[in-house]
Order: structure tokens, then C-alpha cells, then sequence
């Protein structure tokens, strides 16, 4: 009796055989899904990290960028803000966080930026451009350029905005004192000088092209338009060249001179002068030429005296 319980209850060689073979394989397995997870968490340990290196490079970039950058939310209010921008508008960080972006800008500009912001949000630009204006700390303005994009989720729903700002108000000074300088510039290339209340003279020096040319026209027209001037000198002696469409150019001028109801003068005509004059076919019936500045003002004295014909 006992001999069969024992004969039954223990396995055979093969059996022995068949449970170690599938007790290696599941070892096996286990061994594969333990390195496979250890992969895994390798490959997520790997991925934090290089996000958070990469956020770590977009906030040294952020905070050291020499121009302004902002993250600026849907309603306006400053979400980050980097020292450069700070410094531009005269604020702290911690003190920008605290405003919107409305808060700063210009009156006269703000309305623009508004607009481009609703036609971003709706999708109808994906970004913007836009020269505007801020209100510095103590109340000085900032010319600017900006950039505006706008960031969204993957759904497609906005985010945030991110924008860039470039301090423009050097650039503006100086192309305001460049205008201002080439203003003046122009002013002493066609100076009209005035002799007596109605006798005026514009004496020319150095080269005359087509643009001095049509200034001349244009002071001499405005110096004259008042109707009181009745004799208006152009002195010429200065000038080291004059071609020929240059000197088309002020036989207009002097026919013009004429119809204002003035008498032209033209002083200091050089014999090359003359001859492109000449070869040109001018009408010199709408103007007197005198060989000097000097005799010019004394005919012009006698004319506005009716003293000449």
C-alpha cells in the first residue's frame, strides 16, 4: 500500500525535466521585463533630464538675452520677464509681474496693439509685428519694436503669448537728429537772404544737381509767394558745375519767378556757364543777367523802384 501512494506522488525524471525548462523560461522572461523596465526608467531619467536642461538653457538665454523678453498672458498680464526688459522700462521684475501690458503702453498705440492681439488669439495671424511706444517708470517714452507670437497647446487652444522687444529710442533720436541736420543741410544749400522787404537773393555755392535744383525752385517759389517780394537775385558765381539739365532747370525756375509776379535776376554767370546756357536754347526773356552779386542788388534796387525796364 504504502509503495503505490509513493509511486504516484512522485514525479519522474521527465517531469523534473519539463518544470525546470519552464521555470528557466520564466526566469527568463522575468529577467527581460525586469530590463526592459530598467531601460525604461532609464530612458524617462534621461528625458527629465534633458528638460530640464533645456529649461535650464531657455531661462539662462531668457534672463540673459540683451533685448527684452516677455511671456505675457491672454489678457495682457506679464508672466516672466527677463532684466533687460525690466531695466528698459525703469521697473523690477517682481514689479512687472504685477502689471499688464496695457498699463504701459502709449495711449496713441494701444488700440493698434489690441487689434493684433484679438486677430491673433482668433487665428487670423499667427504673429505680429509692430513699432509702439511704452511709458518709462518716470514717465519718459520708449520707442520700441515688437515681435509678438502667440504659443499654444496641443489641442491647438492659445496659451500664452511670448514677445521680443528691441529699445528703438537711440535709433529714433539719432534719425530724428540726422532729419533735423539734412533739414539744415538743405536750408544752407538754397539760403534765401533777404536785402530789403522785397528784394531777396540766393546765393549758390558748389555742385547743383537735379534734387538742389528742384529745392531751388521750391525756397525761391515759397520765398516769393507773399507778394511782396518783387525782385528775387539768384547768384551763381559758387557754382563749379552746371550741366545742361541743371541749367533747364533754373530757366524754370525764373520763368516760374516771373509768373508769381517777381522779376528774376541771374548774377555771377561764368563764360562756361554761359555757353551751356547758350547751347541749351534758353528763353532769357523772363529774367536780367548780371556779371555780379553786387550789380545785381543795385539793379535790383533800381527795378523795385520802377527806376528800370
Amino acid at each position: 500500500m504504502s509503495t503505490n501512494i509513493l509511486s504516484h506522488s512522485a514525479p519522474s525524471y521527465a517531469d523534473l525535466e519539463r518544470r525546470n525548462t519552464e521555470l528557466l523560461a520564466e526566469n527568463q522572461a522575468l529577467r527581460a521585463q525586469v530590463e526592459e523596465a530598467r531601460l525604461l526608467i532609464e530612458e524617462h531619467a534621461l528625458a527629465d533630464r534633458e528638460r530640464y536642461l533645456n529649461a535650464e538653457r531657455f531661462q539662462q538665454i531668457f534672463d540673459c538675452a540683451p533685448i527684452g523678453l516677455t511671456t505675457v498672458s491672454l489678457e495682457g498680464r506679464f508672466i516672466s520677464v527677463n532684466r533687460a526688459l525690466a531695466e528698459m522700462l525703469g521697473y523690477t521684475p517682481e514689479e512687472l509681474l504685477a502689471l499688464r501690458f496695457q498699463d504701459i503702453t502709449h495711449a496713441d498705440d494701444l488700440e493698434t496693439d489690441i487689434e493684433l492681439v484679438g486677430k491673433t488669439i482668433r487665428g487670423e495671424i499667427p504673429r505680429y509685428k509692430l513699432k509702439k511706444r511704452y511709458i518709462h517708470r518716470d514717465g519718459s517714452i520708449i520707442h520700441v519694436l515688437l515681435h509678438v507670437a502667440l504659443v499654444r497647446d496641443e489641442d491647438g487652444a492659445p496659451v500664452h503669448f511670448i514677445s521680443q522687444i528691441l529699445d528703438m529710442t537711440e535709433q529714433k533720436r539719432a534719425f530724428e537728429a540726422l532729419q533735423t541736420s539734412e533739414e539744415r543741410l538743405r536750408q544752407l544749400s538754397t539760403p534765401l537772404v533777404p536785402i530789403r522787404d522785397d528784394v531777396v537773393a540766393m546765393p549758390l555755392i558748389g555742385a547743383i544737381d537735379a534734387n538742389r535744383a528742384d529745392r531751388v525752385l521750391e525756397v525761391l517759389l515759397t520765398g516769393i509767394s507773399g507778394g511782396r517780394v518783387r525782385v528775387a537775385i539768384l547768384d551763381v558765381t559758387g557754382v563749379v558745375d552746371l550741366d545742361e539739365q541743371v541749367a533747364a532747370a533754373l530757366v524754370r525756375t525764373a520763368h516760374a519767378v516771373r509768373l508769381l509776379g517777381a522779376q528774376m535776376i541771374l548774377s555771377g554767370i561764368r563764360s562756361e556757364v554761359a555757353r551751356t546756357l547758350v547751347d541749351i536754347g534758353a528763353d532769357f526773356s523772363g529774367f536780367v543777367t548780371c556779371a555780379n552779386l553786387q550789380a545785381a542788388i543795385t539793379h535790383a534796387f533800381r527795378l523795385s523802384r520802377g527806376r528800370a525796364a
